[in-house]
């Protein structure tokens, strides 16, 4: 009798056993439960069901079984629905559910699961054949640079959609290829004249952080934009991307410097800061940028202004006009008068025999702000510093 309760309990253990591992348990990692279903019973919903709005919610679902269970069949189904299933109801909810992934997790996928998901995105997006679907998947793409970076033609490609809310999408996601998208220059360069304002916004913003070929071309265009441009927002993308253009023609410099007298601060500080990024290019406009040194009302604009200004005439240019630039230190804000000391300290033993402007110099120890004496000290020191002998060879 023994026996037979040993031999019972043992087998009753072993098929609870088996149970537990057979396929189909909740607990079973290949076939999770989530919403109260099984993974294999979303996908059967995904693939077969008739109805779209069923197959929308299996495709929710299946995103919980890679965020929650890091079931792959989740990713798969998702993709393949993005791709294949027939409604755009349902293309545009797998479009914006992967659009919810984190970056990290879709670096895993690129890196860790041979772009399982990742190039769905970018298979779809050259195929989708409606245009609200592919302005979600570009949006999508957009949230992942380096998704973006691998879409660079199809995302081109969309920037001919007769829809502007995609042709934005596009735009903006190329936007964060950097040097990657420089090939999409062609593309985006019409779009500058788009009839729609947020296209138009889009490729100023797109075609500044390429650096695509042509960009004197596109920076001259950009540059005569801002002749007729009324938008204050556009004309500061206009300035921001012809800076990081970073074309010093004549042309461009004279259409900023024309900003110089522009009523918005950030405007005036923005073009004031793209010129003296120029350098020496930037020499026609020193004179415009002088008169905001010593007179624009916004403090920033002016200690921007009085920089610009020493970067655009060069060293012999400051000394040249030091006396213009003692002038600045009248200036009521501290800030502006250390820039004039630290531009013209700048210069070193240069001015070791211009005793005028050591005195004056001399003359600001008394300056009330401490950071200003301290500049001063520091500039008399770089003056009157002796050269270091030559070495004779």
């Amino acid at each position: 009798m023994v026996r037979t309760l040993v031999s019972v309990t043992a087998s009753l253990l072993l098929l609870a056993l088996t149970a537990d591992l057979a396929p189909g348990r909740a607990d079973d990692p290949s076939d999770p439960e989530i919403d109260g279903k099984k993974v294999s019973a979303w996908v059967e919903t995904v693939t077969k069901d008739e109805s779209a709005r069923k197959r929308a919610l299996a495709v929710e679902a299946l995103s919980k079984a890679w965020t929650e269970k890091r079931n792959d069949q989740g990713l798969f189904y998702i993709g393949r629905a993005l791709r294949l299933d027939t409604s755009a109801a349902v293309r545009t909810q797998a479009a914006l559910v992967l659009g919810g992934l984190r970056e990290a997790e879709v670096l895993y996928l690129i890196e860790k699961k041979e772009n399982l998901a990742v190039k769905d995105l970018v298979d779809a997006l050259g195929k989708e054949k409606e245009s609200r679907v592919r302005k979600e998947i570009a949006k999508t793409i957009g949230r992942f640079p380096r998704v973006a970076k691998m879409a660079v033609p199809e995302l081109t490609a969309a920037l001919k959609d007769p829809e502007p809310a995609t042709r934005v999408a596009a735009a903006e996601a190329l936007s964060t290829t950097g040097t990657d998208g420089k090939s999409a220059a062609a593309g985006l360069a019409p779009l500058l004249t788009d009839d729609d304002r947020a296209v138009k916004r889009a490729a100023v913003i797109a075609l500044g952080r390429i650096t695509p070929e042509g960009s004197a071309t596109i920076a001259e265009t950009m540059a005569k934009m801002l002749a007729t441009e009324k938008d204050p927002d556009m004309r500061v993308e206009l300035v921001t991307s012809i800076g990081l253009l970073g074309e010093r023609s004549p042309e461009v410099v004279t259409a900023l410097a024309a900003l110089l007298a522009a009523p918005e601060d950030d405007l005036r500080r923005r073009a004031v800061r793209t010129l003296g990024g120029f350098g020496p290019a930037a020499a026609g406009a020193a004179d415009a940028l002088y008169k905001i040194a010593a007179t624009d009302k916004a403090k920033d604009v002016r200690v921007d202004a009085v920089r610009g200004f020493g970067s655009a005439v060069g060293p012999a240019g400051v000394k040249a006009r030091v006396r213009d630039l003692l002038a600045l230190l009248a200036d009521p804000d501290y800030e502006v008068r250390m820039a004039v000391v630290e531009e013209i300290g700048a210069l070193g033993n240069e001015l070791i025999a211009d005793q005028e402007t050591i005195k004056a110099l001399r003359v600001r120890l008394s300056d009330p702000h401490l950071k200003v004496r301290d500049a001063v000290k520091a500039a008399i020191n770089k003056i009157e510093k002796k050269p270091e002998p030559k070495k004779e060879p």
